[in-house]
């Protein structure tokens, strides 16, 4: 797994950027706790990790 960015997650899902933060949104707290900062842009490779396993986005 390699670092991207939210656009990067987002257009991998077939989703605008606002759907994939609003897709987010119910796993705020473990985002948080895995240290993702709600306004950041880059995800490092354990929340690209996390995310694309909650919502089933294949990479």
């Amino acid at each position: 797994m390699k670092s991207m960015s939210k656009q990067e997650l987002a257009a991998k899902a077939g989703v605008s950027l606002n759907t994939l933060n609003r897709w987010c949104k119910p796993f705020s707290s473990e985002l948080k706790a895995l240290g993702l900062h709600p306004k950041a842009r880059m995800l490092p490779p354990v929340v690209v990790k996390f995310i694309a396993e909650k919502l089933s986005i294949d990479l």
